[in-house]
């Protein structure tokens, strides 16, 4: 429709007849294209939108038929309601041929006003109630996949561009929507047709100026402080439905007000609740990440020792999809002078993984410091871990730096292999063993040391990806230690904690050079 005004395509090869018909239709408001031809009916059809269609039955160049035909076979037009009409045609078998070809009414010479107009209103109810019908399907569909989009969105800027995007697909619109987060807010616009929402960073003041504005449920992108942020050349009148926390309002979602029908708020309100949700979720899911890794921090050394003749640098880096605690871990101490090198990983994320985690690194601790060899020790926590946490499994590696810094020895419970760097090349120490927790006894290696080696441990975080071997994770650490030479331990340490990009799982690294 132009305008909300029907349009109705008129095809008759008799001036008078076709200047009668379409004068009864535009005195009933309709707005009116004229046609003589199957050819003329047809190029019309191709190059603008019509609602419904008279046609004759008879035509110089074919029949209204035939273009009844085209209408009903084309998905872009098969929603258009025809009238046949004819003085000629009028036996039952012309009138059945009629329908059957598509027709949804089929009238004879000659036509009172009254039932041709009555006709047209019946046709255009139902043809619009279907066409509703479908819209609301299309567009239904299309929230339900936004739906989708909004709970697997992992950061908050992805969050909102996925909510533009939706509100825009939702609406055939420019869309918006603001987000407030930490001290500043995300604002992404996405214009109509489905393209990508562009977002940028709104600082706090005028974060909150916009949120308190947009309690009134009307915004006007002429006044302050809409002004600065929606698309004038979108519309002046902007309609708003706020996005809530669990005890905040957190934004608001803008589409121009122009041509919303109340179908269309009705899904634009939904969606605004579904990214409610969704954003309140991954609030709450980077709160329990933060206090997860101050958890998880304090169960983590806070200073490393530095005893002479070695230099010691650790990092730990969380994982980003788990909010949970995790069970990797390491440790340095010394027992008279030589010096434990201890790293770990407990299986899974939970507050299970993680006390058994802190149970182990103290055991560890205690062990050692009662005098107890490394392979002892793992010995007993092994059997501790046995019998007290039988549903879960852990690696771990000790490695012992002897007092006079010339020897090496180290016992590992299926941890990854120690990397030794010596004079620019780097070879992994192999020394089997079992998991802990299986109740198996472990056996000790003992390698020479020299001055500048480095030692390298990690947990398999750094080293395993998802479709990839893991002999690819080791090389690439390999080839990463080695471009390191000229970095101090602490500056490996810091290139290592970010090799790889973001993990699936946590990562712990401790690197250790032989000073003297």
């Amino acid at each position: 429709m132009s305008d909300g005004v029907p349009r109705v395509l008129v095809c008759d090869d008799t001036p008078a007849k076709r200047y009668v018909i379409t004068s009864w239709l535009r005195r009933a408001g309709y707005t009116v294209i004229q046609t003589d031809s199957v050819a003329e009916a047809l190029e019309v059809l191709r190059e603008q939108p019509v609602d419904l269609a008279v046609l004759d039955v008879h035509l110089p160049d074919g029949s209204g038929l035939d273009i009844a035909h085209r209408i009903k076979s084309d998905p872009q037009t098969s929603s258009v309601p025809v009238i046949h009409i004819s003085a000629v045609a009028i036996e039952t078998h012309d009138r059945v041929a009629g329908l059957d070809r598509g027709g949804d009414a089929y009238l004879v010479d000659p036509i009172e006003p009254e039932e041709m107009l009555s006709t047209v209103r019946a046709l255009l109810r139902s043809s619009g109630a279907r066409r509703n019908a479908e819209d609301l399907a299309t567009r239904t569909g299309r929230l339900n996949r936004a739906a989708v989009r909004l709970h697997l969105a992992t950061t908050m800027p992805r969050l909102v561009e996925a909510a533009a995007r939706a509100a825009a697909e939702v609406t055939d619109d420019t869309a918006a929507i603001l987000v407030r987060h930490d001290a500043a807010a995300l604002w992404a616009a996405a214009p109509s047709g489905g393209a990508e929402a562009s977002s940028v960073v709104i600082d706090e003041a005028r974060a909150k100026a916009l949120v308190e504005a947009a309690e009134r449920p009307v915004a006007h992108s002429s006044e302050q402080p809409w002004s600065e942020v929606l698309p004038v050349a979108a519309g002046d009148e902007w309609a708003l439905w706020p996005v809530v926390g669990a005890t905040a309002p957190l934004g608001f979602i803008a589409v121009p007000s122009a041509n919303l029908t109340d179908t269309v708020r009705g899904l634009v309100e939904r969606l605004a609740q579904l990214t409610s949700v969704a954003a309140d979720n991954l609030l709450a899911l980077e709160r329990e990440h933060q206090t997860a890794m101050l958890l998880q921090r304090s169960l983590l050394p806070a200073v490393l020792p530095q005893p002479p003749g070695l230099s010691i640098a650790a990092r730990y880096r969380a994982s980003q999809r788990h909010a949970e605690v995790g069970g990797d871990f390491f440790d340095a101490f010394t027992v008279d002078d030589d010096c434990l090198l201890v790293i770990g990983d407990v299986q899974g994320h939970s507050l299970e993984a993680a006390v058994v985690m802190a149970e182990l690194r103290y055991s560890l601790r205690a062990y050692a410091y009662d005098g107890h060899a490394p392979a002892d020790v793992l010995d007993r926590v092994d059997t501790l871990l046995e019998r007290n946490d039988a549903e879960l499994i852990a690696t771990a590696c000790i490695a012992k730096v002897a007092a006079d810094r010339r020897s090496l020895e180290i016992v590992s419970a299926g941890h990854l292999p120690i990397l030794l760097c010596r004079a620019g090349e780097t070879t992994y120490v192999e020394t089997p063993g079992t998991l802990l927790g299986i109740g198996m006894e472990h056996e000790p290696r003992t390698i020479g040391l020299e001055p500048d080696d480095r030692l390298v441990l990690v947990t398999d975080g750094l080293v395993e990806r998802r479709g990839e071997a893991l002999g690819d994770g080791l090389e690439r650490l390999s080839d990463a230690v080695r471009a390191g030479l000229r970095l101090t331990a602490e500056g490996l340490a810091q290139e290592l904690a970010t090799l790889g990009g973001a993990s699936d799982d946590d990562v712990a690294i401790l690197v250790v050079d032989i000073t003297g």
